[in-house]
């Protein structure tokens, strides 16, 4: 797994990913998606999910971070 801060990257296919809130807080959070514009942030509660899509030709996530 692949994170920053509370944000860890759950699950990651191209065009696709899954970030968690790893805290006891809420956070917002997003991707890195190399070759591409990073997804927009998303509010994530404590111990929550959010998933994130792009453009599935420009790949996987590279991470996950707090923003």
């Amino acid at each position: 797994m692949s994170f920053v801060g509370c944000a860890s990257l759950t699950s990651n296919a191209n065009g696709r990913a899954q970030v968690k809130n790893i805290c006891s807080h809420t956070i917002n959070a997003t991707v890195s998606v190399d070759w591409s514009w990073d997804p927009a942030c998303k509010s994530i509660g404590a111990g929550k999910s959010a998933t994130f899509t792009w453009d599935s030709t420009k790949g996987r996530a590279e991470y996950a971070y707090e923003c």
